[in-house]
């Protein structure tokens, strides 16, 4: 209990603190202070974000973080209502789930592009470069229309960097950090300005983004032997396998239309390849996960049909190269693993936008998305006496109506939603010789109907109240479905998870000009939320060596999140975040009412940072609670069995850094991670890396 005290004051004191300085620069505090709490500002013109303002919604923008050696998923572990679960450093995988959701109830997308793979699984935060994202759209508990598909949880859409409008520019980092961690990347821009009315000389821009990141993760972690009751074997020892790099490499191009409208054409390459070392006590040092992907996305935006019409058109394909080598058995429980998976996906959507003349006073802003999508998956396993585990196809297609309605002066707003998804299954050579229904084939197809209803109301200037409540589904992977001819033995008979989502909120934006003196800005945001999911899918044993999915449960998880903010005399601004949820299993699985694994009931988050001529110090505090292992350990928490000994502990940990500006384009930044040394865990007692010390130098032209 001393502890906690200790972490929270050290927190709350550095957040707040240096109250005495220097007198206010108007045009920052006015910047800072128009940000939402979870805003920082990014390097270069972007077109600006959808914001729903029906819906908990948030934007991380990456200029605050191009002077640090970090990673996407640090970055969304310090937003409200999201949890990151890693296994293990710099580069590790990494999945992140909303407001107590799976990593599968989570759709991710990159420019509107889904990367959540078909045959199963969460998408790796791992896999993406920080130094090629403009921004991330984070929405909690529901999927906007502009996205197609649906998602139980919520969905996250990356946004690449743009062209810098009318110039040529170019940017670039070096950083080095904690146990052989090197950071290179490069950037360069180019835009031609649009050429005179009536010239035929539309104007053109382009882009090109390059990053590799590799480190040894050789740190010291705290080994238990495996033995969580006796101590006599415990002690220090060096991570092994966990050497990693990762590269990527993207470029686009755009071009405006003499007739109107913009054509772009972009393409993403991304390869990783890293150890895979295991839980702390049984580690393997020889397993190893390879990973290709490339991303090809061609659009037509801004085609104006007629004055109050304009459409928008884009086709992607996104093929994924996956492997997995174990020999020794050291992650699978001795079995030898040598197994390649070939993703691939091609889609395309249509957008139409209509705002339509009126002079009611309601103004309206019309949308409908069709969308369709098709996957293959293609898996290889050359340890099996068959190799080639045959292949799935998935074809998927989605009709989103959105209707966006503003009343009452633009006080009080509506947004109702429906959305029609449908899918058709087809094995084209059974990845399970024997689903666990007993049927022959391995066909399914499924329709369903989801919609969403909205609404805000703004009272005054200052205050705002939400309300949405909405219904989602989740279809089963290919690996739940139809198995893979090993130990996983499939279920065509599985029926879609569903949850219904429903969110309440306030923001709070005070008048400037009636802040006490010396405040320049602040922001206060509140939701209530609960999420009940049905169907739940889960893996059980039903032989000694054979599992298989089943819809087996229902969940329930309630909470509430605080996102503050402020600005102090033009220089110093803090943010706090704080989210308390209990996520319960309501089945009869394991326990009624027992918490689901993996998610904590308590994270806070708290930041604060100085901007002076002479350089900008900055402070992260993160606390991430309690949680079990997985269901079964959360079920016997309230017998005999020591809590502690079941579940991962909670961990506090402090960050701090000074950056300072070398001339007009250069600077420099010195960052201490994990100040404490904290020797932690997570997910299934992964361990983190200890004190990390990192320094980078970025430049920009011009």
């Amino acid at each position: 209990m001393r502890s906690r005290v200790v972490h929270v004051v050290i927190a709350l004191a550095m957040t707040f603190a240096s109250a005495a300085a220097s007198p206010p620069r108007a045009a920052e505090s006015d910047a800072q202070a128009a940000s939402p709490p979870e805003t920082v500002r990014v390097e270069g013109v972007a077109p600006p974000a959808p914001f729903d303002f029906t819906g908990s919604m948030s934007i991380i923008r990456a200029e605050d973080f191009a002077s640090r050696l970090t990673t996407v998923s640090e970055l969304l572990a310090q937003s409200v209502g999201l949890h990151v679960r890693a296994y293990g450093g710099l580069g590790s995988f990494a999945t992140v789930s909303i407001r107590g959701s799976t990593a599968e109830q989570v759709n991710v997308y990159v420019d509107g592009v889904l990367l959540n793979p078909a045959v199963g699984g969460g998408v790796n935060l791992a896999d993406f470069s920080l130094s090629s994202i403009e921004s991330i759209e984070i929405y909690r508990g529901f999927t906007p229309a502009s996205l197609g598909g649906s998602a139980i949880g919520g969905a996250i859409n990356i946004r690449t960097k743009e062209p810098s409008p009318g110039r040529a520019a170019a940017s670039g980092s070096m950083a080095l950090g904690s146990y052989g961690t090197v950071e290179t990347s490069g950037l360069v821009s180019w835009a031609a300005r649009p050429g005179a009315a009536g010239t035929g000389r539309p104007g053109a821009d382009g882009l090109v983004s390059m990053s590799l990141t590799r480190s040894d993760g050789d740190f010291r972690f705290y080994d238990d032997n495996g033995t969580t009751r006796t101590a006599a074997d415990d002690g220090f020892e060096t991570r092994e396998n966990n050497r990693f790099w990762t590269g990527e490499i993207l470029g686009r191009a755009g071009m405006a239309m003499d007739a109107g409208g913009r054509v772009e054409l972009q393409t993403t390459f991304t390869r990783r390849r890293q150890g895979v070392p295991g839980i702390g006590a049984f580690q393997s040092v020889a397993a190893r996960s390879e990973m290709t992907r490339a991303l090809v996305k061609a659009a037509l935006a801004d085609v104006a049909l007629t004055g109050t019409l304009d459409a928008a058109v884009d086709a992607s394909y996104t093929r994924t190269w996956q492997r997995f080598l174990d020999r020794s058995g050291g992650t699978t429980g001795g079995t030898a693993a040598d197994s390649r998976n070939v993703l691939d996906a091609a889609g395309t959507s249509v957008q139409l936008r209509w705002h339509p003349d009126t002079e009611s006073g309601v103004e309206s802003y019309f949308s409908m998305l069709l969308s369709g999508r098709r996957e293959t998956a293609a898996r290889t396993d050359w340890n099996n006496p068959e190799p080639d585990r045959g292949g799935a196809t998935r074809l998927a297609w989605s009709v989103a109506l959105e209707d966006e309605i503003h009343m009452a002066g633009g006080r009080v707003l509506v947004t109702p939603t429906a959305r029609w998804e449908g899918s058709d299954d087809r094995i084209e050579r059974a990845m399970s010789s024997a689903p666990a229904s007993g049927g022959a084939g391995g066909d399914r197809r499924a329709g369903w109907l989801t919609g969403r209803l909205g609404t805000a109301w703004r009272p005054r200037a200052t205050l705002g109240f939400r309300a949405a409540a909405g219904r989602y589904h989740r279809l089963p992977s290919f690996l739940e479905m139809f198995g893979d001819e090993g130990a996983i033995r499939g279920n065509d008979r599985l029926e879609p998870e569903s949850g219904w989502n429903y969110d309440l909120g306030a923001t709070w934006d005070p008048d400037r000009n009636r802040l006490p003196r010396g405040l320049d800005g602040a922001r206060t945001e509140i939701s209530l939320f609960l999420n009940e999911a049905d169907d739940l899918i889960q893996f059980v044993q039903v032989a000694q060596n054979r599992i298989t999915a089943q819809n087996t449960g229902r969940a329930r998880v309630r909470g509430a999140e605080l996102s503050t903010s402020l600005t102090l005399l033009g220089c110093l601004t803090g943010g706090l975040g704080y989210t308390w949820q209990v996520a319960t299993d309501r089945s009869d699985t394991f326990r009624r009412d027992s918490d689901l694994p993996g998610r904590p009931r308590h994270q806070l988050s708290a930041t604060a940072s100085l901007a002076r001529p002479w350089g900008r110090p900055f402070y992260e505090f993160t606390y991430v609670g309690p949680n079990y292992f997985d269901a079964a350990a959360s079920a016997v928490a309230g017998s005999g069995v020591g809590r502690d000994l079941i579940r991962l502990p909670g961990r506090y940990l402090h960050n701090a850094g000074f950056t300072r500006g070398l001339g007009a384009r250069f600077e420099a930044t010195l960052e201490v991670d994990n100040i404490f040394n904290v020797k932690t865990v997570d997910v299934v007692r992964y361990p983190l890396p200890g004190r990390v010390v990192e320094a980078k130098l970025r430049f920009k032209v011009p």
